[in-house]
C-alpha cells in the first residue's frame, strides 16, 4: 500500500517542539486513524517578519540546534544549492522525444538516498507538477530531480524519521518549486524570511496552496543566518503568558489589539447618499469590506462629492447645520479657496534622484534631507512613500504627462502638513476613521495639487467629503471618476459663502433632535 503524505498544521504556540515530534506522535495526536506505513504527516511552513532582531537571531540559533540534536535528517539551505558538474550530466540521458518518455525520464533521476518507498512517492510528486507546468518541463523537472537527489544524499535519508528542509532567505520562484517537491515528497519544508517580499513569491506558485503562513512583525532585510546566540531580554512567566493570550485574542478578524497594525490597503465604499451618514461613525472593523490578510487590514472609506443643497436656500441653515455636525475631533475642514501654487520645476529638479521613471525609490528617500518626518515612527514614514507609489501605478490622477504626475504625488507625499501627520501618528487603523470635509462655493475648479492632496488623503485611510452647493466641476477635473462617487443631494445654489466652523475637541456625539434633520436631508432629490 503506498503512503499518502498529508500536511498538517503547525502549533506556533509550541512551535519548536512541535515540528521536533516523531512520526508515530504526530499520527496519535491527530486520532491516530492510520498508521506510519499509511501516512506521512508533514509541515509546510512559511514563517516572515522579524520582531525583536535579538530575540529573532536567537530563534534560528535555537531551532537549527534542536534539529541537529534530535537526530533527523536535515538541510539549512541559506544560499542558492549549487549542483556538481557530474550530477548535472545526468541529464544526458533522459530521452527528449516526447513529453511523457521527458517526464518519465526526469522522474526516473530521482533517488531520495537509498530510501525506495520515499523515493516512489517523490517520483510520483515529480510527475504530478510536471503534467502540470506551463513552462520547459525539461528545466523545471531536471533540476527538482537533481535537487532532491543531491540534498536526500547530503543529510542521510531513510527509516522513519521524517526528514527537514529548513529554508532561509527570500526563495527565487525556482527554489519554491522545489520546496514544494520536498513538501510533496514527504518532507518538512520551512522556509523562514525576515523579509515579508517570500511571501509574494510562494503566493504566486500554483503548488503551494497548502502552506501555512505566519508572521512575526514588520519586515525586514535578510541577515546572514546566525553562527551564535546573542545576548537578549529573557521574558518573564507573566510576559509569556499575556503574549500567549494576546496571540489567542487578536490573531483572527473580530477582535484587535490597540494600534496592532501597520499595514493598510484602502478601497472606496461603493454608497447611496443615504448610507453616508449611517458610516460616518462606524469603525472601521464594522463596515462592509473591512478584511485583515497577514499583517495588512483592509480600511473601507467613503470618498464622495455630493452636488447641490438638500432643499435648496430655504434650507441653507440646516445645510450648514449637517455639514458642521459632520465635522468630527478627527477632522480636517477645508473651505475651497482659489487655486494653489503648483511644485514647480525646482521640485522636478529635487525629485528626480529619488524616482526612476514612474518607481519612487522609497528606501533612498526615507533617508534623504527630503523626508522631514523622521520624527514619526517608521511604519508611517514608509507608509506614505508607499501610498504615493500607489497612487502613481493605479493612474487615477488625469495628468499632461507621467514626469507631471511624479512630480505632483512626491509633492504631496512630501509636504503633508501637521495636523495630517497628528491624525495618522494617532490612527488605529480598526477603530475610528479620520476624516477630511471640504466645502466649494466658488467656480474655480479644484488644482492640480489639491486633486493630490484629496487623493493622497483617501489612500491614507481618511474618509473624504467634499460639498459643491453649485454643483460644479472640481476634483473631477484631475481625478478619474473611477476614484470616488458623486452624489447629486438637491439644487444648485450659488453665491454661497462657507461658513468658519471649528474643530471639535471631543468625539462627536450625536444629538437626538437631529435624528430627524439627517433622515430629511440624506434623501435624493429634494
Amino acid at each position: 500500500m503506498e503512503r499518502i503524505v498529508e500536511t498538517i498544521q503547525a502549533d506556533m504556540a509550541h512551535l519548536t517542539d512541535t515540528l521536533l515530534e516523531e512520526h508515530s506522535v504526530r499520527l496519535y495526536s491527530r486520532g491516530g486513524h492510520f498508521s506510519k506505513s499509511e501516512m506521512i504527516p508533514v509541515y509546510f511552513l512559511m514563517i516572515t517578519g522579524c520582531g525583536d532582531p535579538d530575540a529573532y537571531n536567537n530563534f534560528l540559533f535555537d531551532l537549527k540546534g534542536s534539529y541537529l540534536k534530535s537526530g533527523k535528517p536535515f538541510a539549512l539551505i541559506d544560499e542558492p544549492i549549487s549542483l556538481p558538474r557530474e550530477t548535472l550530466m545526468l541529464l544526458s540521458s533522459v530521452d527528449t522525444s516526447s513529453p511523457a518518455s521527458v517526464i518519465s525520464g526526469l522522474c526516473g533521476l530521482v533517488s531520495v538516498n537509498g530510501d525506495t518507498e520515499r523515493t516512489v512517492i517523490a517520483q510520483k510528486a515529480l510527475g504530478e507538477m510536471l503534467s502540470k507546468a506551463d513552462r520547459d518541463m525539461f528545466t523545471i523537472g531536471g533540476m527538482l530531480a537533481l535537487k532532491m537527489t543531491f540534498i536526500s544524499r547530503a543529510i542521510g535519508v531513510g527509516g522513519d524519521r521524517i526528514p527537514v528542509i529548513l529554508y532561509y532567505g527570500v526563495p527565487s520562484a525556482e527554489d519554491v518549486l522545489f520546496l514544494c517537491f520536498a513538501q510533496r515528497s514527504g518532507f518538512d519544508v520551512l522556509c523562514i524570511s525576515p523579509d515579508d517580499a517570500a511571501k509574494d513569491i510562494f503566493d504566486k506558485c500554483p503548488f503551494a496552496a497548502k502552506i501555512q503562513h505566519e508572521s512575526l512583525g514588520a519586515s525586514h532585510a535578510v541577515m546572514p543566518f546566525p553562527t551564535a546566540p546573542v545576548k537578549a531580554k529573557v521574558s518573564t512567566v507573566a510576559y509569556n503568558a499575556e503574549r500567549e493570550l494576546d496571540s489567542m485574542l487578536y490573531s483572527g478578524d473580530t477582535m484587535f489589539r490597540a494600534m496592532q497594525f501597520t499595514k493598510i490597503s484602502s478601497v472606496v465604499l461603493q454608497t447611496t447618499y443615504d448610507e453616508i451618514d449611517l458610516l460616518w461613525d462606524q469603525e472601521a472593523k464594522y463596515r462592509p469590506g473591512f478584511a485583515v490578510n497577514g499583517d495588512i487590514v483592509t480600511i473601507p472609506v467613503v470618498f464622495a462629492k455630493i452636488n447641490g443643497v438638500p432643499g435648496g436656500m430655504a434650507k441653507i441653515g440646516a445645510y450648514w447645520e449637517m455639514i458642521e455636525d459632520l465635522i468630527t475631533y478627527k477632522s480636517i475642514y477645508i473651505i475651497k479657496a482659489p487655486a494653489y501654487r503648483t511644485p514647480g520645476l525646482s521640485a522636478s529638479r529635487q525629485y528626480a534622484p529619488f524616482h526612476r521613471g514612474k518607481q519612487i525609490d522609497i528606501d533612498g528617500l526615507l533617508r534623504s534631507r527630503l523626508n522631514r518626518y523622521g520624527f514619526l515612527q517608521d511604519h508611517l514614514q514608509r507608509m506614505i512613500f508607499e501610498k504615493a507609489q500607489a497612487i502613481i501605478d493605479d493612474g487615477l490622477l488625469i495628468m499632461d504627462s507621467e514626469q507631471e504626475t511624479v512630480d505632483y504625488v512626491m509633492h504631496v507625499a512630501l509636504n503633508l502638513n501637521e495636523r495630517i501627520l497628528r491624525l495618522l501618528q494617532q490612527y488605529d487603523f480598526t477603530k475610528e476613521i479620520p476624516k477630511a470635509i471640504v466645502v466649494d462655493t466658488i467656480e474655480d475648479p479644484f488644482s492640480k495639487l489639491e486633486c493630490t492632496q484629496l487623493l493622497m488623503l483617501s489612500y491614507l485611510g481618511f474618509d473624504v467629503l467634499i460639498f459643491a452647493p453649485s454643483g460644479y466641476r472640481d476634483i473631477e477635473t484631475y481625478v478619474s471618476e473611477r476614484a470616488f462617487e458623486t452624489h447629486n443631494a438637491g439644487e444648485y445654489t450659488y453665491g454661497l459663502k462657507a461658513p468658519k466652523f471649528k474643530i471639535p475637541t471631543v468625539p462627536r456625539q450625536r444629538r437626538k433632535q437631529q435624528k430627524g434633520l439627517f433622515g430629511g436631508l440624506f434623501k435624493k432629490g429634494r
